[in-house]
């Protein structure tokens, strides 16, 4: 039997979809349902989440960036041996590029899956009637199981609302109250990673509590629909190609990591291993390749200056012809320095000729499409290659021959990036690749 699907979606970021997606997932992960849980968008942060309560996997899906057969193929890793497949929506129902490209609604469209809307009721009472009638009739091909209200002041706050919604034909499946407690903490990036939490179980042992007390949990397992039968074609190889050994930084500081590269290196044969900057780790010896993912480098500018293992045996890979890559953080600490939030520079490894700071910043946000430099053997100069950029960070200086060198017309971006030699980097999170 296909495994039952779910969207949890919202009208706009903020609302409590991840908390309460962390919640209902909780709660049914103790009623003995194997979840499988899953992203729209791209986002590094609410993964962890559901990644910290599932041990599985959690994929991003993205219809802007993601080819057909990408999404189709992790869409089938994903409800292996999983009664439940439960996605978390991205910003609004309807938010995305233009055409609603890359929205939470276009994914839930393409595979047929019923959303939960959570709306946030915080000083507002009988207008989320009218809230809720335009976002469920904004679009008739979307498919809606109900509403959970969220930061509910009272008894009769929900009474007030309940009243109005059911007056119009709104499945209400339950309500979550104000409470101060529950909430996850936020940083520059958005939220702070799962792990980062002090006492995260703890906090989401006590939101499960609620959700038990308030939502109709049998009714949403009625309403969860079986995923459509999906036949994915052969997929495109994963648009980083660092050999057949890779070596991963993965820590506080290199942290942006999508499930889905992984997953397919993987498929594709590779062998990866893991290994701590911050922890002053070396990159294993007998890697091809070396991959510095994107993170929260510039919190840790000055650990990072004064690993002497990690920088040296980094150099040591540089003069030994290893392949190099990094992503945003990754790209940045690949650069001659960092000039940390109170303005003091630190150095790093000078491969690139490259200084960023994250004392001047400014938000640099959006979807990119680019074309790989024709010196850059890396990529298949034959596709596009898409991706997402995310930071605060700037540039006081990037000289050198570009990593990419078409974008989209519409768009600025920081994210051209540098390659010399066997070294190459820039500020887009890579995502996957599509034909020109």
């Amino acid at each position: 039997m296909p495994s039952l699907s779910l969207c949890i979606s919202a009208a706009m970021t903020g609302s409590g979809k991840t908390i309460f997606t962390s919640a209902l997932i909780n709660t049914l992960l103790k009623k003995g349902y194997s979840i499988s849980a899953g992203k729209v968008g791209p986002d590094y942060i609410d993964p962890t989440y559901s990644r910290s309560l599932t041990k599985r996997d959690v994929f991003n899906f993205d219809t802007w960036a993601m080819n057909e057969n990408t999404l189709d193929n992790l869409m089938v890793e994903s409800s292996n041996a999983a009664d439940f497949q439960i996605f978390e929506g991205v910003m609004g129902l309807f938010d995305g590029t233009s055409n609603q490209q890359s929205s939470t609604a276009s994914f839930v469209k393409k595979y047929k899956i019923p959303v939960l809307l959570v709306i946030d009721a915080t000083s507002q009472s009988q207008t989320l009637a009218a809230i809720c009638k335009g976002l469920m009739s904004y679009d008739p091909e979307v498919d809606f199981i109900g509403v959970v209200l969220n930061k509910v002041a009272s008894e009769r706050h929900f009474l007030l609302i309940d009243e109005e919604l059911k007056k119009n034909n709104i499945n209400v499946i339950g309500y979550l109250p104000t409470t101060p407690d529950l909430v996850f903490p936020r940083r520059h990036l958005g939220l702070h990673l799962a792990h980062q939490i002090n006492e995260y179980k703890s906090l989401i042992d006590k939101a499960s509590a609620v959700v038990m007390s308030n939502i109709k949990i049998d009714q949403i397992l009625s309403l969860a629909k079986p995923l459509k039968d999906i036949r994915p074609k052969k997929d495109l190889p994963s648009p980083i190609n660092l050999g057949q050994k890779i070596s991963i930084a993965r820590d506080e500081a290199f942290s942006f990591i999508y499930d889905h590269t992984l997953y397919q290196w993987q498929k594709e044969g590779r062998e990866l291993k893991f290994f701590s900057p911050l922890n002053d780790e070396s990159p294993d010896k007998s890697s091809t390749g070396i991959y510095l993912p994107g993170g929260y480098p510039e919190l840790h500018c000055e650990t990072i200056s004064k690993n002497k293992k990690f920088l040296e045996s980094m150099n040591k890979a540089r003069i030994e012809n290893k392949i190099i890559y990094g992503e945003c953080g990754g790209y940045m600490v690949l650069g001659e320095s960092i000039f940390n939030n109170k303005n003091k520079e630190y150095k790093m490894l000078g491969f690139l000729d490259l200084i960023t700071s994250f004392h001047e910043r400014k938000l640099n946000l959006g979807y990119r499409k680019v074309s790989a430099n024709h010196k850059c053997k890396y990529f298949d100069r034959k596709l596009f290659l898409t991706g997402h950029e995310y930071h605060y960070s700037t540039i006081i200086k990037e000289k050198g021959e570009p990593l990419f060198l078409e974008k989209e017309k519409t768009l600025s971006t920081n994210g051209y990036g540098l390659i010399k030699k066997n070294v190459f980097g820039s500020f887009l999170h890579l995502i996957d690749q599509k034909l020109k």
